[in-house]
């Protein structure tokens, strides 16, 4: 064989080889990502350092370690649950029975009429397909997902801390967590309202420390499956980043923290929950200048508020209220979110749809009365509402109205 001829032989085989070498690698590097997309730590902790969140769309993979968590926080657990130790304890059956009971009433006396509500009158009312912002929410996205359910993104802000997930690795006793998580619930379930006293008590709890549990806890007995759940906050363009974990998150000073769940849907259809924890008043975000540009990029959205403490008549909270005002197709409401004065003075022309009947607030919100909007309610009329809702809980002292932006 003449050196030419070995030559050419020689490289072939070296760029076959490289050929190989190149291939396995990728295979390599696909057998890597669809095992970070269902490990519970790769799922729940970003990258080492805060990356700005990527506009492409990637494939959604079912995380069935966060589907796990999600079914034992709220005693929904099957078969096929991946913490079998857990699920097989007595301290969870005895949970699980007892909310399975509670959440079986809930669905059958409340969230019925909600649906229901929801279907012959908001989405009517409301083209809810975009986003929805619920400031003062708390972990409510109960609500939020039976009134807008047809919504593709929720951005809710609350004071309650995101949290850390509860391990169920370890074969401790899990009871004061099962405990903690069925007392936190009380209101919503009973008021339709999170109190922000017993938030501030019960998110703050060693083993329940933040939304993120209750979260878990509503998009599970929806019927929803969580894609992912990653810690995030906002840089100073306003733009949504990811943080490396949730406990370095916790223990950071940020000004603003958060959680971003992807999760699919009853109807197939991925959605995204975008939680934010921040000081929501005028100096808030004034010194807050990333949330503040964050809101500045929101469009086209829908808000609701509901047993918001009667914040937004207060001046102190005049920016967000200027916001939702200024840049919300609708707003739907009991009277403790947006005073009507608001509405009448904005420069946008407001439409009115009235549900329930306004009657003074409770002792607590006595000062927060207004006449002008007992006034409409007298004049305009409004709809019958069919159950309780907000602070006057009681049906036939609960209201609701919508306000459409012309």
């Amino acid at each position: 064989m003449s050196k030419l001829l070995k030559f050419i032989v020689i490289k072939r085989l070296l760029f076959v080889s490289f050929l190989i070498i190149l291939i396995t690698l990728f295979a390599c590097s696909i057998d890597s990502t669809e095992e970070h997309d269902n490990s519970l730590k790769d799922t729940i902790s970003s990258k080492k350092t805060p990356t700005v969140i990527k506009n492409e769309v990637s494939p959604y993979i079912i995380n069935d370690t966060l589907n796990s968590i999600a079914q034992i926080i709220s005693g929904n657990a099957d078969s096929n649950n991946l913490f079998s130790e857990v699920i097989q304890s007595e301290e969870y059956k005895d949970f699980s029975n007892a909310f399975s009971q509670r959440w079986k009433l809930f669905d059958s006396t409340r969230i019925i009429k909600l649906k229901s509500f929801c279907k012959n009158e908001l989405s009517k009312e409301i083209s809810n397909k975009e986003i929805l912002f619920y400031p003062f929410s708390g972990p409510d996205i109960l609500y939020a997902d039976l009134f807008f359910n047809n919504s593709s993104k929720f951005v809710l802000i609350g004071l309650e801390p995101v949290g850390t997930l509860h391990s169920f690795v370890d074969k401790t006793s899990h009871n004061k967590y099962f405990s903690t998580i069925n007392n936190s619930l009380h209101s919503i379930l009973k008021f339709s309202f999170f109190r922000t006293v017993s938030m501030s008590r019960d998110l703050k709890n060693q083993d329940v420390d933040g939304t993120i549990h209750l979260l878990f806890l509503f998009l599970n007995r929806m019927g929803n499956s969580i894609v992912s759940a990653k810690p995030i906050t906002v840089d100073s363009s306003g733009s949504v980043v990811f943080y490396n974990s949730f406990e370095s998150l916790k223990k950071s000073d940020l000004k603003t923290k958060g959680i971003q769940i992807m999760y699919l849907s009853p109807e197939n259809k991925i959605k995204e929950l975008n939680y934010f924890s921040l000081n929501a008043t005028d100096d808030g975000l004034k010194s807050n200048l990333g949330f503040s540009n964050y809101l500045l990029s929101l469009s086209n959205f829908n808000t609701y508020l509901k047993g918001a403490s009667y914040l937004l008549h207060n001046s102190n909270f005049s920016t967000i209220r200027n916001f939702i005002l200024n840049k919300s197709k609708t707003v739907t409401q009991d009277d403790s979110g947006i005073a009507y004065r608001y509405f009448v003075k904005s420069k946008i022309n407001w439409t009115f749809k009235l549900y329930g009947n306004y009657t003074r607030p409770i002792s607590l919100f006595s000062n927060c009365y207004q006449k002008d909007l007992d006034s409409l309610y007298k004049k305009q009329g409004s709809k019958f509402i069919g159950f309780g809702i907000g602070y006057n809980f009681n049906d036939q002292n609960s209201n609701l109205f919508i306000a459409r932006s012309e």
